[in-house]
């Protein structure tokens, strides 16, 4: 009975420092040790059930999401797509000018994306990699709902740190509108999904005329290559700023634009807060639009250039890998 008592003893101790105050149990270079504990409590008031391994990952996912914040110094833009050069040697490789005259993609008169127009943004914050994985299993897990693909990573009994750098799937436009919310939750800040406006501003770099939101503006994909003097040179290792299929859905494998941001050209479509109206644009306001009041479907934006929008229906069929999401904090200063 002693030995009993004094292994409990012992286990107290190393989770309170026999202190008689818990001590944070997870750590961050940049989230002070006050804000992780405040998460902690929180955690375990709202999910008193769960065990400690869950309650664990909900807390270092909380903390992730504060410290992958990069704060943006808001600005103003015209936003919308932008013409481009009509004969480009290649696609991939395109620099802006005043006299560029042709449009990016067809596209851009079914959304109506290529109505330029005015915006001014205030400061925000927006998280630098699509959600992945592994803050979805918390989500889920915390709510006593099955993580996604549970069947076929069951099957073929798929550990959960072979998807914990893969951005998630997502089925419905509200599941990744509650997730940003219950991060925000957990970590007493406005934690929401970015405007379009927030969107495009950060892809282009604050607004600049790029056509992909990479490290230099350009697509160089893995095993790929380009055009020097008449003839194709391959892409080096260190040149990839883009993956191909093998790798499509990992986050932050490549380099981030100029922001500090991963994979908003490639990986996924991002689903944003707006309403889709193929209109809007002209009838957006110009300080911090919000979208339409009202709609059917929801804007998705991404997948290779900077001004790409859609808007999809908020329901999908299944869970497409083609569809994710990225969470922003919407607050003027800089996340503490």
């Amino acid at each position: 009975m002693y030995r009993k008592y004094l292994s409990l003893l012992i286990s107290a101790c190393v989770l309170t420092a026999c202190t008689g105050e818990t001590t944070a149990s997870v750590t961050s270079k940049t989230v002070p040790a006050e804000k992780i504990t405040q998460i902690e409590a929180k955690v375990k008031k709202l999910y008193p059930d769960a065990d400690t391994k869950l309650q664990h990952q909900i807390v270092e996912v909380a903390v992730e999401s504060l410290e992958s914040m990069v704060f943006i110094k808001g600005g103003t833009f015209m936003m919308g797509a932008f013409k481009a050069p009509c004969s480009p040697i290649s696609t991939d490789r395109m620099d802006w000018s005043p006299d560029a005259k042709c449009n990016t993609t067809i596209s851009n008169f079914k959304t109506g994306s290529n109505f330029i127009h005015k915006v001014t943004l205030s400061n925000y914050s927006l998280a630098n990699h699509e959600t992945t994985y592994h803050g979805f299993d918390a989500f889920k897990k915390a709510h006593h709902r099955p993580v996604v693909d549970a069947d076929m990573r069951e099957k073929y009994d798929f550990s959960d740190d072979e998807f914990k750098n893969t951005a998630v799937p997502t089925k419905t436009w509200q599941e990744a509108k509650d997730y940003c919310l219950w991060l925000g939750e957990l970590t007493s800040s406005p934690i929401d999904l970015p405007t379009e406006a927030q969107w495009e501003y950060a892809a282009r770099n604050r607004g600049k005329h790029l056509y992909y939101a990479t490290n230099n503006g350009y697509l160089q994909p893995k095993n790929g290559r380009h055009l020097v003097d008449g003839r194709y040179v391959d892409y080096t290792k260190d040149e990839w700023n883009i993956g191909n299929d093998n790798d499509m859905y990992e986050v932050k494998l490549y380099p981030p634009n100029p922001l500090g941001l991963y994979d908003m050209s490639g990986n996924t479509q991002e689903w944003v807060n707006d309403w889709y109206s193929k209109d809007y644009y002209q009838q957006s306001s110009e300080l911090d639009p919000q979208g339409p009041s009202t709609g059917a479907k929801k804007v998705l934006r991404g997948w290779d250039l900077t001004t790409y929008r859609t808007g999809e229906d908020i329901v999908q069929k299944r869970y497409y890998p083609t569809y994710g999401f990225r969470c922003a904090v919407q607050q003027t200063t800089p996340v503490k």
